[in-house]
């Protein structure tokens, strides 16, 4: 990132510039955010292109199909003025790094492991903005952004288009050769690079027909983890349980569903590709309206954001499909209410505790156990001996009272004593903590973190490695032991003493506080949930008091969302959440009240802009 020129303006619609990404002769690219933080990449048009009307009306086009666009190679639009005096664009961009950034630590160009998930991936970018009409013109390896989930393209309008989707794919083969370095591209992609660079653009391929051919190269059927990302959405649907389990895996190391290699590419049938809002597994036997449920836990969105988790105090599992406003997935069963669930990293598998149907011989109640849904099969795997398939386990499940899910897939089941470390993909145990601790939450794909209790009063947090099971934090005290992680830091998020505190757990000390002034007029407050939004540098609190001076008077219910660059409350008189979800891209902020139903507010202005 560059610094800002003298000349340039302070701040574009509601972005403060912090930076620029660079220049070309249509547009200026700069880092935008809310503080000190990227949240945005802005594209403002430069004074020539903007007082071109012609320009204008094709700019305005774009950023209207961009906006429509969900696809999970490029970066998506998060804002836009297309009528003002200077037209612009803003696109979801942390300080993330590029491809031109791992070119440079390479020394020059991709290693080998690297070539097929960027080729891919931007391959998969260019097919999904030509079906809604956008051209890209040269593309940039500063514009090719590395995250933690996935390859993604981030300069979409930030170069002259092409008008010539032939030309979009000999880009592609410009910068594929170029960030292969000296060594060239791997042999096995040479033929598809020469063809996109086929003087004729009619025998060039078209960028469909190139993610096909690249899958033949068997680019999606790279084994081991992706040196650079993973790709978060789409998947092949499948039938079995088996099958869906096997594509998970998958689609967690690979950026392009896997095919047979042994099937000739142009003969082979092309995959039935789509995202999880169209899985049936476990669609809903009758339609039914949100606003008639009562939400009991926190909610959930799914990595891409385009499904909605929440658990009804009908005990039911309910996924929506937000935007569309339709429920897609019921899963027939009771829920342990206090448990928790998570989505998986493909976004079409969740995580649950569930009570079986019948208590076991010499038990009164029915026994909490682990289980993912599937709700693309609809089928269930049970977690903690092995995994199973259809929910019938070869040996009886361990009795569970909490459940995680880390960004790669493991999952993390509490209770007898210890706790068990689960591999998603294979259903496998992968190792154990020592420990009784509860309510685990990922602080990372390494860390985890247990609530530990003393006593009625005495609540710690303990940090476990889980490939080695070894104790690598205690904070203390902790009131109710509830807490949330800082992604990408070493941070954590809980109350004590009617503060809200920011703690490093590996420095070991604090690093902000936030006052919570509701809480000292309170005798017996407790903690409903901590969450994190880290796309929007926030922390929500819930809590309410649970021995009121009157007794027998209603409970009464408190929130604060704090930002943590400057420690403002910046939730607003009268809005009362009882649970926050925010969505992964800082689009929207789910949350329920003592009403019925979710409400989906604007995150700056706090205004609800959607309900279920």
């Amino acid at each position: 990132m560059l610094p800002l020129h003298p000349h340039d303006p302070p701040t574009i619609g509601p972005y403060r510039l912090l930076g620029r990404f660079g220049s070309d002769d249509t547009a200026h690219r700069y880092a935008g955010g809310n503080g000190s933080r990227v949240s945005a990449m802005i594209v403002l048009l430069r004074p020539r292109r903007a007082t071109d009307p012609l320009f204008r009306d094709e700019f305005a086009r774009r950023a209207e199909a961009l906006r429509k666009l969900k696809s999970p190679y490029v970066s998506r639009m998060v804002g836009a003025d297309t009528r003002g005096a200077v037209p612009w664009i803003a696109f979801a961009r942390k300080d993330e790094d590029t491809l031109a950034d791992l070119i440079d630590r390479n020394g020059g160009g991709l290693l080998p492991e690297e070539f097929p998930s960027v080729a891919t991936a931007l391959a998969g970018g260019l097919a999904d903005l030509h079906e809604a009409g956008v051209s890209v013109g040269p593309l940039l390896a500063e514009d090719v952004l590395l995250a933690s989930d996935g390859v993604r393209l981030a300069g979409a309008v930030s170069t002259e288009p092409s008008g010539e989707a032939a030309e979009d794919v000999r880009h592609w083969a410009v910068l594929m050769s170029a960030a292969a370095g000296d060594a060239g591209p791997p042999l096995r992609f040479r033929k598809v690079i020469d063809g996109c660079l086929h003087p004729d653009p009619d025998l060039r391929p078209t960028s469909r027909e190139l993610v096909r051919m690249l899958a033949g190269t068997g680019a999606g059927r790279e084994s081991g983890t992706s040196a650079v990302g993973r790709r978060p959405r789409r998947r092949v649907l499948v039938s079995s349980a088996a099958g869906v389990l096997a594509v998970a895996a998958v689609a967690a190391t690979a950026l392009v569903a896997a095919r047979d290699g042994s099937a000739d590419p142009a003969d082979a049938p092309e995959p039935v590709v789509t995202d999880c809002t169209e899985a049936e597994g476990f669609a809903p036997a009758e339609e039914r309206e949100a606003h008639e449920l009562e939400v009991f836990s926190p909610m959930a969105f799914s990595p891409d954001g385009d499904l909605l988790v929440m658990h009804t105090l009908q005990d039911e599992l309910s996924v929506w499909d937000w935007r569309e406003g339709r429920e897609t997935a019921r899963p027939t069963t009771d829920l342990d209410r206090l448990a928790g669930f998570g989505f998986l990293p493909g976004g079409c598998g969740i995580a649950a505790v569930v009570m079986e149907p019948e208590p076991r011989p010499g038990d009164e109640y029915p026994t909490p156990v682990g289980q993912e849904f599937d709700l693309v099969s609809g089928t269930a795997t049970g977690y903690g001996s092995g995994g199973s398939t259809g929910g019938a386990p070869s040996e009886r499940l361990p009795a569970v009272d909490g459940i995680a899910v880390s960004p790669d897939g493991l999952v993390a089941l509490t209770g007898s004593g210890a706790v068990q470390i689960v591999d998603s993909g294979s259903g496998e145990t992968v190792g154990t903590i020592d420990s009784d601790g509860g309510n685990p939450v990922f602080l990372d794909e390494r860390r985890l973190g247990l609530r530990n209790s003393a006593g009625s009063s005495d609540w710690s947090i303990t940090v476990w490695d889980v490939h080695t099971g070894e104790r690598l934090h205690t904070v203390r005290p902790v009131a109710d032991g509830v807490f949330a992680p800082v992604p990408g830091t070493d941070e954590i998020v809980y109350v004590h003493g009617g503060e809200v505190i920011v703690w490093d757990v590996v420095a070991g000390h604090r690093v902000d506080a936030f006052d919570m002034e509701e809480v000292a007029e309170l005798r017996e407050p407790w903690i409903r949930e901590v969450v994190v939004d880290p796309r929007l540098g926030r922390v929500y609190v819930t809590w309410w008091d649970s021995d009121p001076e009157d007794y027998g008077a209603e409970t009464e219910s408190y929130s604060g969302a704090w930002d943590l660059e400057s420690g403002e409350n910046l939730l607003p008189d009268g809005l009362v959440p009882w649970h926050v979800a925010p969505h992964p891209d800082g689009e929207i902020v789910a949350v329920t009240t003592e009403e019925a139903g979710v409400r989906f507010l604007d995150p700056e202005t706090w205004e609800t802009v959607g309900t279920l």
